[in-house]
């Protein structure tokens, strides 16, 4: 019996190291703020952009196929910005980018520290055809992001969810 249980634990044991072993950790430096952490895609592209060291880098993730992306900005409290921190600021934010892109009508989700909604059909460039957006806390850090995909990798909205989720802040 406890030969069993252990052959038991250690197949669940390898079945959760190869599940993660498509995923790698992305550390995005944050200037001042440290970075933020997350687990992503392995075989997905990263491009951090940024005109300048000290500003918020916009962060984009695509799918080898090119039918998903995800953009993501992590924001700092600094003395040129105010990024919405609260629940209350973080609805209001959410909010009024659905009413933007025609989606005011769509329920608010919640996720870990914020909020994102699912966009109407047709508000995506092509070849998207889905459209998910929201802002949500990580630490100190207020992060926007926009995930789109094609309806073949429609699981990849609820998995940008789930990382951003995940993610952690990690302070200087």
């Amino acid at each position: 019996m406890q030969l069993r249980l252990f052959a038991i634990g250690l197949a669940m044991m390898v079945a959760g190291t190869c599940a993660e072993a498509g995923d790698r950790a992305l550390s995005v430096p944050c200037a001042e703020a440290g970075a933020l952490e997350l687990s992503v895609p392995d075989d997905w592209t990263v491009d951090i952009r940024r005109h300048d060291p000290r500003m918020p880098p916009t962060v984009t993730l695509a799918a080898p196929d090119g039918l998903a992306q995800w953009v993501l900005t992590p924001v700092w409290k600094a003395a040129d910005r105010k990024p919405p921190s609260s629940p209350a600021e973080i609805r209001a934010r959410v909010q009024r980018t659905a009413e933007t892109v025609g989606a005011g009508g769509a329920p608010l989700r919640e996720l870990p520290g914020g909020l994102y909604f699912d966009g109407a059909a047709g508000s995506t460039p092509e070849p998207y055809t889905r459209l998910r957006q929201g802002m949500l806390k990580v630490g100190e850090l207020t992060v926007s992001f926009t995930a789109m995909s094609a309806d073949a990798r429609a699981a990849d909205q609820e998995q940008a969810v789930s990382r951003l989720g995940a993610a952690v802040h990690r302070a200087p």
